[in-house]
């Protein structure tokens, strides 16, 4: 079997009715690949205590071309015999794939040694349902705030889980988990939720926190939980590597049709790492600077002992909820160039009016930053920081509300002319990459709300470039930075 990325190991102490999953696999026609036999042996587990199943949730994370959704209809299949009238659910992000899984299940359910179990099934819009001669039934359902509400539910399918935001995949949950508890004592069999998902983006709100969860080590007791796919450190464009970390790689498909493949995503390499290497896409599809030009304008960081009397130009900003502050500097080139880098991420704005309050002093230069928003607070504590002539500390740049309207496209008309430029840092790539813009008439702005991730990074560098032109007077001599 490929080796787990990381996950539940088996409990050999503890029976399994995985090798009844596994028969059921038998007669559907498709036969259970390794990895998919130990998720069924795992999750199979028996408590000895109860004499059902030990775990109430499986989670499973794996790339896209594995099997996933045969597991999942193999294992909806066989718990509709462990016993009569037992009613088992298959969501998906909509009715209609729903539906359309549910439809290719009926052909394989009818075409297999198990259709004499199988009654005539139900294809009408909205209730649709297969069931058996015990009179247990599986249910296509969509992923509706309202799902679960008024029914009873001895398993749960949750597919593609990624596709949910917290808010609805808390009314599902809400939903049916209250009905689990009673079909446990009606039946005697305990209900399972089976989350399955490729890993997803950053709007992922309802499967990202669960699986991070787990990564970090809290798992709940009777939670399993399996994860498939390519290391944080490997290269998804290796095509060898992927053949090593996918669990069907060489079962269901080779390196031949992997090509194929990789030709399908084109220029899409963020989905492609997510459907075959099972790597999170952090990115946004409305970002406020477009990768291909964030990806083509990265620059050195500059030595602050290299500076010579270039000009300097810091920037501030804070994130929602004051929750961060950015600071950032602009600096001169000699080519005519601007260079924009991130120096530091503060949690908060506490520690914001001394680090700042430092840089602007020790080196002489000023400062430019919106005074409005979550910015509000730092900017009143800032300009209220006198010196002993009862002066402001800090050398201001000044900004209204129209010029701030202004920073967000004239810093990416800078980057597409080659006029600015940034130095490469992990964090300010992902703060890129997570900005979304919200439009105001003509002009636009980073949303802080509409984006993913934090702002600030990203608006600090901004904001310390338009202030390159927009220089205050001096007060004194420039300092080397």
């Amino acid at each position: 079997m490929t080796p787990l990325r990381a996950g539940t190991k088996r409990n050999t102490a503890r029976h399994t009715d995985g090798a009844v999953v596994a028969a059921y696999a038998e007669l559907l026609g498709t036969p259970l690949l390794p990895w998919q036999r130990y998720v069924a042996d795992v999750a199979g587990e028996i408590d000895p205590t109860t004499g059902t199943y030990y775990y109430d949730t499986v989670l499973l994370s794996t790339p896209r071309q594995a099997g996933k959704s045969t597991l999942v209809d193999t294992e909806d299949t066989r718990n509709t015999q462990w016993g009569p009238n037992r009613f088992v659910y298959y969501l998906a992000q909509t009715g209609k794939d729903a539906g359309d899984h549910f439809k290719e299940y009926l052909k394989k359910l009818q075409a297999s040694r198990l259709a004499q179990i199988a009654r005539r099934p139900k294809l009408s819009n909205g209730a649709m349902q297969q069931a058996f001669s015990n009179g247990s039934v599986i249910m296509p359902m969509a992923v509706t705030k309202v799902a679960g509400h008024g029914v009873q539910g001895d398993k749960i399918s949750l597919d593609e889980a990624f596709s949910l935001s917290a808010e609805k995949g808390k009314a599902i949950l809400d939903g049916f988990l209250p009905t689990t508890a009673t079909r446990f004592k009606t039946t005697g069999v305990q209900p399972q939720l089976w989350i399955a998902s490729t890993e997803g983006t950053a709007e992922s709100t309802f499967f990202n926190p669960r699986i991070d969860a787990l990564r970090e080590g809290r798992i709940p007791e009777h939670t399993c939980w399996f994860d498939w796919g390519i290391p944080a450190d490997a290269d998804p464009e290796d095509l060898p590597t992927i053949m090593r970390y996918h669990p069907a790689a060489g079962l269901l498909w080779d390196m031949r049709q992997l090509k194929q493949f990789r030709e399908q995503f084109g220029d899409d390499a963020a989905g492609w790492a997510r459907a075959f290497g099972n790597r999170r896409d952090m990115g946004i599809s409305d970002r406020a600077i477009a990768a291909d030009i964030w990806n083509s304008t990265q620059t050195a960081p500059v030595d602050a002992n290299a500076l010579g009397n270039r000009p300097i130009m810091f920037g501030a900003a804070v994130d929602i909820d004051a929750s961060h502050t950015s600071v950032s500097v602009a600096i001169a080139n000699d080519d005519g160039t601007t260079a924009t880098q991130l120096l530091k991420i503060l949690d908060g704005t506490g520690q914001a009016p001394a680090y700042i309050q430092r840089l602007c002093t020790e080196y002489h230069a000023p400062l430019v930053m919106d005074d409005r928003g979550p910015n509000a607070d730092l900017s009143d504590r800032l300009h209220s920081m006198l010196d002993h002539n009862d002066e402001p500390v800090i050398n201001r740049c000044d900004m209204g509300a129209g010029d701030y309207l202004a920073v967000g496209q004239s810093y990416v008309s800078g980057l597409q002319n080659g006029t600015i430029l940034h130095a490469t840092d992990i964090d300010l790539d992902d703060s890129a990459a997570n900005c979304a813009k919200t439009w105001s008439g003509d002009a636009w702005r980073i949303t802080r709300r509409g984006s993913t991730g934090l702002t600030s990074p990203l608006e600090s560098c901004m904001l310390a470039a338009w202030g390159m032109s927009h220089q205050p007077d001096s007060d004194g001599p420039l300092q080397i930075f």
